[in-house]
């Protein structure tokens, strides 16, 4: 008897959102586990001040749900909520997602996935796709006396809000895009900032207007709403710069490079604190925060800039490197995340009894962002080497989910699982690896970065990233597991 195809997601995040739109579109049978009490992944999760997306609206949104309803350029981080909220209710995929029940396990079992749940369910799944992103996992450094603090200390995506933060000394440790929103929000609320900075970060001045009526009513015509996008991606070009000034060096870098150094002067008129501001790294080699104001922020009486790494935490605050003793009633880690954790700690054990752990044991990769060898019917979304920091992630989950239902078909058709060759793994890879020291992200140590010092990213332009699935060869670069679920024999699918 044949069994039913059916799909398993890991998180109902946007991914995952995006994921179901498109298996419910063709008909394919889903489900979408969510460890959370609701939809959004990071953007339920994240609720600090001034939280708000990085990257114009526009080009967040889902292709096929578009939205006039924005109040500025770069929308809150309510906004962004709400947004897929009404998404998943609208679309009719709520009844697919059991929430608070995270995936603890998925084992290849006779030629299937059998899911186990922290509620002590057993399911069994075709495929299952981890849609769990890369902004999940809290990252707190270890700092000698951390316990010890007798204020109130949390990470920025764990926001305690039954804190009252009037009249309260609140230091902010991180450089990143939440540090700066942070600093910036509640610095100009005339709250007493204290803001550790272990090493500046370049950044990209830009205003966040609101969105007027005009242009609210403006997207809703489709050939001005087209417009609009062409607009909204020319702008794009002319302030972040073209595609290619990260990839290689040349006059693109060099320019961009020269913009950044003059959005600083230009911010910081104090040579003391202009020059502490400098970065030492190239512009470009990490992620790069946008802010409409964290330079003026930082220069309030109210905000104080300490600069160098931190030696130790005591119950009354924070000692710098220097020795002194910054005192606080509130620390906030705007530290990031473990960015190469992805699914884990979720249990992964194909056949033979590989398991993630063990395959990733020299640091995280993948095929192509999507799957990884030795675990047949087992995919990611924006995995390792996806294009987080140049393309924007509905772009990504286009190209990437309309591969993967090719592969959904080639695996209805043939009844058994499919992973990527490792020799197709390794091809990829070893083309990743050839251009990846002439990019800005080779430049210094960031979050790309796993621990042998590889930068897990997207280093070529966003047409090369879709043209790559559609030259694919199934039959060449996958192999066929049996349903047995015995050892994978290397058999052409006959794509």
């Amino acid at each position: 008897m044949t069994r039913p195809f059916e799909v398993a997601i890991i998180g109902a995040g946007m991914s995952g959102l995006f994921l179901a739109h498109h298996l419910k579109e063709a008909g394919i049978t889903y489900q979408i586990f969510e460890r959370r009490d609701g939809v959004g992944g990071t953007w339920h999760d994240n609720t600090y001040p001034g939280l708000h997306v990085d990257v114009a609206t526009r080009r967040y949104e889902f292709p096929f749900a578009r939205s006039n309803k924005w109040s500025k350029r770069y929308a809150p981080g309510s906004e962004i909520r709400g947004y897929f909220e009404s998404f998943a209710k609208t679309d009719g995929l709520l009844p697919n997602i059991r929430f608070s029940e995270e995936v603890t396990e998925a084992r290849w079992t006779d030629g299937r996935w059998v899911l186990s749940t922290s509620k002590g369910n057993r399911v069994e799944a075709a495929v299952v796709v981890a849609a769990t992103g890369f902004l999940r996992v809290p990252r707190r450094p270890a700092i000698p006396g951390a316990e010890s603090f007798a204020g109130p200390s949390f990470h920025s995506s764990e926001w305690n809000h039954d804190v009252d933060l009037r009249g309260k000394r609140i230091g902010i440790i991180g450089t990143g895009s939440s540090g700066i929103q942070i600093v910036s929000e509640l610095g100009r609320a005339n709250h007493d900032v204290t803001h550790f900075i272990r090493t500046p970060q370049w950044m990209q001045v830009r205003a966040n207007p609101r969105v007027n009526l005009a242009e609210k009513v403006l997207l809703k015509v489709p050939a001005l709403r087209r417009y609009w996008d062409w607009r909204t991606a020319r702008n794009r070009i002319e302030t972040e710069g073209p595609e290619t000034w990260r990839l290689e060096p040349g006059p693109e870098r060099d320019r961009m490079t020269q913009r950044f150094h003059d959005e600083l002067r230009k911010a910081v008129q104090d040579p003391g604190l202009l020059a502490k501001l400098t970065p030492t790294e190239p512009p470009g080699c990490k992620r790069i925060p946008k802010t409409p104001d964290y330079y003026t922020v930082v220069q309030r009486p109210n905000v104080t800039p300490v600069f160098g790494g931190i030696d130790r935490i005591e119950p009354n605050g924070i000692v710098s490197a220097d020795g002194v003793l910054h005192e606080l009633d509130v620390i906030v880690y705007a530290t990031g995340f473990d960015t190469h954790a992805y699914m884990r700690p979720m249990k992964v054990v194909g056949p033979d009894d590989a398991t993630i752990d063990e395959l990733w044991r020299d640091g995280v990769y993948s095929y192509r962002g999507v799957g990884v060898p030795s675990l047949p019917n087992f995919f990611l979304l924006c995995g390792p080497f996806a294009p987080v920091n140049s393309l924007s992630i509905p772009t990504t989950l286009e190209h990437e989910v309309g591969f993967l239902l090719r592969v959904f078909d080639e695996i209805k058709k043939t009844g058994a699982g499919l992973a990527p060759t490792v020799a197709a793994t390794e091809q990829f890879r070893a083309e990743i690896g050839k251009v990846l020291p002439n990019t800005t992200y080779s430049l210094c140590d960031n979050w790309y970065r796993d621990q042998a010092g590889t930068a897990i990213i997207w280093p070529f332009v966003a047409q090369r990233h879709l043209d790559q699935y559609a030259e694919v060869n199934l039959g060449a670069e996958f192999e066929l597991f049996p349903i047995s679920g015995e050892t994978a024999r290397t058999t052409s699918t006959g794509s």
